[in-house]
Order: structure tokens, then C-alpha cells, then sequence
């Protein structure tokens, strides 16, 4: 057994040697130079079994694998197409040098529409090495969690951002309903994915869990439109539809569209850009003069149909034949229904493990980040978007917050209240009060406006590392307490060996003693990652009394 003082020794004798040869290098090298001989003792020895004189042991713990477990909801409103794919959040695999990977679906498959098929793939990482040989298998599980169908356990190399295994399973067009229900519980399906190192056989393995979610969202209105014998062809008229949930606008025209030869058609195109909206299905009745409602039928759209424009026909000849009935008084009163879906991807459990910032990267191919909240109660609901709608729209604004390349307009009552800060600038005989803007040239547009959205909803959208750590800074400056607190946790649940450092420094740098124990916890638990990173090193040499802190603890750790 090597025993701690050994390592000490050795240490000391080395850089006694190196000073005797080199005694006209400066005192802070010496220090770099002894950490840095330090660190790498510690990789060293951290796979030998250190101990002191008495018969304590260190137990340097099982082999771990990686076991992810995929659950996507309302399978059934999936809209993807042959070839299209949705994206799990990404997740990082500890046991795995910090590696990031993430599983692609492919509903309708990838060539053959009968066949859907599961990707893994590893994304692109700076912690990891370049490739990693691991072995893995991807099974489906049924609702008591058990595997549906034995598989192979398959082994690769993988490189960074390389997706080379595909997982496809032949789709059945006609089920019972209890093997529906045993496959997809509750419209359900759950995807299992293991991975390990092709070295080892796992004894213990981190659970990591998430969910996405194909969310319908129903809606209705009715539609007058007066004077409706005079319409002229080219003319429309407008509605616009704003949807709570999503903050989406959906437009819709009722325009004349007459051409050479042909009858007067009456169309209601419908437009929208909003990058939530992936599938919309819209179903319109006249309403007649007794109040009955007369179907006009209903069709289905992708949103790249919306973003161009699409159209619903209504026969023109029918109303204006049947004017007493379906045009009382000349208006024209339709019953519109709308149902549309979107994609919400959250974490259920990280155990072990980490649910990656990569989450905020395209949930859906081609598609925009979703973002991730927990739900409220719709009376909250209620509130927080007439907030966000006061700050949007700018309704009577009576403070101005100027970065360097643009100015927001908010209100003083809301940043007061949320702000201890803003409360004693408004409230106190200083220069802002009068000025009526506050001048923030420190902070990035993006986090001002990300504050700010904070501030009104209470809604943190699609954080990265870098986001919320710039974030975190706006909120100790000002004093948000909630907000300091939300992009704490999310950068203690997104630590990982590339970012371990980064996350350290600013915990030192605002006195966050809580944040710096977590990121010291984490550095300790992983220290063979953490050090084989370039991070480290760099963190090293610009950062020298934190290192040696960390080095430090490290030591200590050891029973002696």
C-alpha cells in the first residue's frame, strides 16, 4: 500500500531538486508548479488504494454505467413526417469522462415508414475524450417498466457529434387495445438507453430521467363580419387570435378571391410565425340565423404551410343564395375551432448524473429551443401574462433601463418590487429617480431583457451556462434574491468537469459560499475528470489561490 505521506514526500523532494537547478524562477511559479505537481500526484494515485497506518481504507467505489430513461407523452399527436426526428434533452454521462449524449426518435422512420427507429448520439463536448469505446443497448419498456424485447447489447467507437447506431423497431398499423395500452400506457412511450465503458461491466448505474411532451392546445372564437354582399375581391378582413399559452399570434383574413371565368370564392387565409406552432387543425361553421351551427369542414396544417399562408375554402354561392339564412342583416357570423401542437421537454429526475444545458437546443429538427417551466395555477397564469402583456406592449411605462446598444422600458413599481435595489434608487433622492432611466452599460442587452422578463413572469426561458451565468450576475447586482437562488440550482445541476471551473469562480467572486461547496463537492466527487480537463490547467494559472483551495481539500480528503 502507498501510504499519503509517500506522496508528500515525494512531491517535496522533487521541487527541492528543481529549486537547487532553477533558483531564478519567481515564488508564484514555485506555487504553479507544486500545485500543478499535485494534481497530477492525485491522478496518479487515485486509482490505487491509499492508506494511513491504521487499517482504514479508501473505497474508490463500483463501476458504473449510464442508464437514461426517455418518456414522450401524447404519442399520438405526433406530427413528424418520414425522415423527421424529435430530440431528447441532452445528458451527461459522469461515469463516462462527463460525455454528452442525447437519443433521436424517428416516429415515421428514416427510409421505410414502417419502421420507426431510435438514435444515439454523442454530442459535441469539450470534457471527454475525442473517442470513447463504450457498449450499449436500447430497448423499449412497457407500462410495469419491464423491457418489451430482448436486444443485443451493441459496442462502438464514438467520436465526437457521431451518431452511427440506429435502434429500429417494425411498426404494427393495427393493434389490440390491450397491446396498445401494455406498449404506449396512457399514450406513453418509454425508451431505455444503457451505456457503459467497453472495459467494464457496470454494477451500478446513474439513472437519468425526461420527459417530452406533444401538447395540444384547443381554442375557439366567433367571427362576425358585417356588410359581407359588399366584400370586393382583393379586400380582406382581419382577426387575430393571440393564445395565452404560447404568447403566438395567428392571423386570420377573410378575402374574395374572384378570377376569370370562374364563380366568386370566399377563403379565410390563415398565417402565423410563431416558431411554437408545429401542427394546426381548423374547423369553421356558419352560424345560421336561429343560431345553429352548419359545418364547413375542417383541415389539417404544418406550420411551413402557415409561415406561407394557407386556405380554407367557403362557398360563396351558398351564403349569397341563402342570404335570409346564412346572412341575416348581411353578416356573416362563423364558429372557428383550433387545436394546435407543440413540444415541451422537461426533467423528472438526475440522479447520479446531469440533464445537459443542451436541453435548450433544438427539441424538434429545424425547430426552435422549447422552453422548460413548471406549470402554475391558471388564476397565477392569468396574472403573470396580463404582466408580461403591460411589459410588451409597453402600457404606461414610466422607467427606462439603457445598456449600451438598447433601452427597455419597464416600470417602476414592478422593479421595485422585485428589486431591492430599484426600491432604494426610486425611493431615495437619486439621480435615476428624476432622470427616469437607469444607465446599465455592465450587462449585455440579452441578460437586461432576460431580467426583465424574470422580473414581470417570473419565467427563466431557454438557460444555457453561459446565459445563466451572466444572469447570475445581473441578479446578486441588483439584489434578486429568487432569481440569484433559480440560477444557482441551474448551474449546480448543469456542473460538469468542462465547466466545474468556470462555475467556481464566479461562486468566489460573488461570495456565494453555498454555490462554491457545491462546486467544490462536485470537484471532489470527480477529480480525475475534473483535472484531465484544459480548463483545469488554464484555471491553474489564473486562478492560483482557488486552485491550491481546491488541491488542498483534495489532500485533506484522505484519511490519515
Amino acid at each position: 500500500m502507498i501510504s499519503l505521506s509517500d506522496i508528500f514526500l515525494t512531491a517535496w523532494c522533487s521541487l527541492f531538486i528543481s529549486f537547487l537547478t532553477h533558483t531564478t524562477l519567481p515564488l508564484i511559479s514555485w506555487c504553479s508548479l507544486l500545485i500543478s505537481f499535485l494534481t497530477h500526484t492525485i491522478l496518479y494515485f487515485s486509482s490505487l488504494d491509499i492508506t494511513s497506518s491504521s487499517t482504514a481504507t479508501r473505497n474508490v467505489g463500483a463501476a458504473k454505467g449510464c442508464k437514461f430513461l426517455w418518456k414522450i407523452g401524447n404519442l399520438s399527436h405526433c406530427w413528424l413526417k418520414k425522415g423527421e426526428c424529435l430530440k431528447s434533452p441532452a445528458f451527461i454521462a459522469d461515469s463516462l469522462y462527463g460525455t454528452i449524449w442525447s437519443l433521436r426518435l424517428f416516429p415515421k422512420g428514416v427510409k421505410n415508414e414502417n419502421s420507426a427507429a431510435v438514435v444515439l448520439k454523442r454530442e459535441h463536448e469539450r470534457c471527454g475524450p475525442n473517442i470513447i469505446q463504450v457498449k450499449y443497448q436500447i430497448t423499449l419498456l412497457d407500462k410495469d417498466a419491464s423491457v418489451l424485447e430482448d436486444k443485443l447489447i451493441w459496442e462502438n467507437d464514438f467520436q465526437r457529434e457521431n451518431s452511427v447506431f440506429f435502434y429500429a423497431c417494425k411498426r404494427q398499423e393495427k393493434v389490440s387495445d390491450s397491446e396498445e395500452k401494455s406498449f404506449l400506457p396512457d399514450d406513453t412511450l418509454t425508451v431505455q438507453c444503457k451505456i457503459w465503458k467497453k472495459d467494464e461491466e457496470p454494477i451500478v448505474s446513474e439513472l437519468l430521467s425526461a420527459r417530452t411532451v406533444f401538447k395540444v392546445q384547443r381554442s375557439s372564437f366567433v367571427w362576425r363580419i358585417d356588410k359581407c354582399s359588399t366584400l370586393k375581391p382583393d379586400l380582406r378582413s382581419k382577426f387575430t387570435v393571440i393564445d395565452k399559452l404560447t404568447d403566438g399570434v395567428i392571423n386570420f383574413h377573410l378575402v374574395m378571391n374572384e378570377r376569370l371565368g370562374s364563380e366568386k370564392k370566399l377563403d379565410i387565409d390563415i398565417r402565423s410565425f410563431d416558431e411554437c406552432i408545429n401542427f394546426i387543425s381548423f374547423k369553421v361553421s356558419v352560424v345560421d340565423s336561429k343560431g345553429i351551427k352548419v359545418n364547413c369542414g375542417n383541415q389539417e396544417y404544418l406550420d411551413g404551410n402557415l409561415k406561407k399562408g394557407i386556405l380554407f375554402p367557403l362557398s360563396f354561392s351558398m351564403l349569397m343564395n341563402e342570404k335570409s339564412i346564412y346572412l341575416p342583416n348581411d353578416a356573416l357570423c362563423l364558429d372557428c375551432e383550433y387545436a394546435f401542437s407543440f413540444v415541451t421537454s422537461s426533467t423528472e429526475c438526475a440522479r447520479c448524473g446531469n440533464i445537459s444545458s443542451l436541453v435548450t437546443e433544438e427539441a424538434v429538427q429545424s425547430k426552435k429551443a422549447i422552453k422548460v417551466e413548471k406549470e402554475m395555477p391558471e388564476s397565477t397564469s392569468v396574472l403573470v401574462n396580463d404582466l408580461k402583456s403591460m411589459y410588451n406592449n409597453a402600457i404606461l411605462c414610466d422607467m427606462e433601463l439603457r445598456t449600451s446598444s438598447k433601452t427597455f422600458q419597464a416600470h417602476k413599481a414592478i422593479l421595485s418590487a422585485r428589486s431591492s435595489v430599484f426600491r432604494r434608487m426610486f425611493s431615495s433622492d437619486m439621480k435615476e429617480k428624476n432622470s427616469g432611466h437607469v444607465d446599465i452599460t455592465d450587462l449585455e442587452e440579452e441578460t437586461v431583457r432576460r431580467m426583465l422578463t424574470y422580473m414581470y413572469t417570473d419565467s427563466l426561458g431557454d438557460l444555457q451556462m453561459e446565459s445563466a451565468s451572466k444572469l447570475y450576475t445581473a441578479a446578486d447586482k441588483y439584489n434578486i434574491a429568487s432569481l440569484k437562488h433559480r440560477c444557482s440550482s441551474f448551474l449546480k445541476d448543469n456542473l460538469y468537469p468542462s465547466t466545474a471551473c468556470g462555475v467556481l469562480v464566479l461562486a468566489d467572486m460573488h461570495q456565494d459560499h453555498d454555490l462554491k461547496s457545491a462546486v467544490h463537492d462536485y470537484i471532489m466527487s470527480h477529480d480525475k475528470e475534473v483535472f484531465d480537463t484544459q480548463e483545469w490547467k488554464h484555471f491553474m494559472t489564473t486562478n492560483l489561490i482557488l486552485a491550491a483551495d481546491v488541491i488542498y481539500q483534495k489532500v485533506s480528503q484522505a484519511k490519515i
